[in-house]
């Protein structure tokens, strides 16, 4: 089970909601704002982790259908996810990303960088999992 579901605590010691997280993805060659969001209800920082993980190892980077179903997969791999609630997946745009309790990761399908805190690298590193 990941370490982002056993904590239920805020950082001021309040009980939490949720450990929520986004993963986005987008295509730089779309025309239109449409992005896949994948949402993690207690997944805290897997969403990066996640994000890493696929990218290390894919060969569907210029494939976003199946960059997006490897990314998702992984995502509730770490989660433990068993089919119930928890995860969800949607199409909008950057409107319809609800507030959530860790910054999101951007993923541009089509060339393998994401986008966390502001930050763009080229591609996801064991440097940044570390250094989030």
């Amino acid at each position: 089970m990941s370490e982002a579901k056993q904590q239920h605590k805020n950082k001021k010691g309040k009980k939490q909601m949720g450990n929520r997280s986004n993963i986005v993805i987008r295509e730089t060659a779309s025309q239109t704002d449409n992005l896949v969001i994948l949402y993690g209800h207690w997944a805290g920082d897997d969403n990066l982790t996640a994000v890493r993980n696929v990218l290390e190892k894919t060969d569907r980077i210029g494939d976003s259908i199946y960059l997006t179903a490897q990314i998702f997969h992984e995502f509730t791999k770490l989660g433990g996810y068993d089919g119930g609630l928890g995860y969800g997946l949607w199409v909008g745009d950057m409107d319809t990303i609800d507030e959530t309790d860790n910054p999101a990761v951007i993923v541009n399908a089509d060339t393998g960088a994401i986008t966390y805190k502001g930050e763009t690298y080229k591609r996801a590193t064991q440097h940044l999992l570390t250094n989030n």
